[in-house]
């Protein structure tokens, strides 16, 4: 993916949700976030191909992948507000 594209996941109630990477050729952060919009939790670099199931550890709405690395690069955390448009 480019820099500046992701995938959001937007589920229809906030609940635990796990994802994983068995399917998924790059690695990714993903970013867990509340029906506030907030980051509630993050995944950094989760690894391509692997099964491992990766928790949101509390319930969110919202789930953003991203390419690995980026969490840290824009220093993104925990609170953090997120904002987006649905087109």
């Amino acid at each position: 993916m480019k820099e500046n594209q992701g995938m959001l996941f937007i589920f229809p109630d906030s609940r635990m949700h796990s994802f994983y990477m068995k399917n998924t050729k790059i690695a990714l952060d993903i970013i867990y976030i509340d029906e506030n919009l907030r980051i509630a939790s993050f995944q950094e670099n989760a690894k391509p191909l692997d099964e491992t199931g990766l928790s949101s550890k509390v319930p969110v709405m919202y789930v953003l992948e991203i390419n690995a690395g980026l969490s840290e690069k824009y220093m993104l955390e925990v609170g953090d507000k997120i904002d987006f448009t649905r087109l």
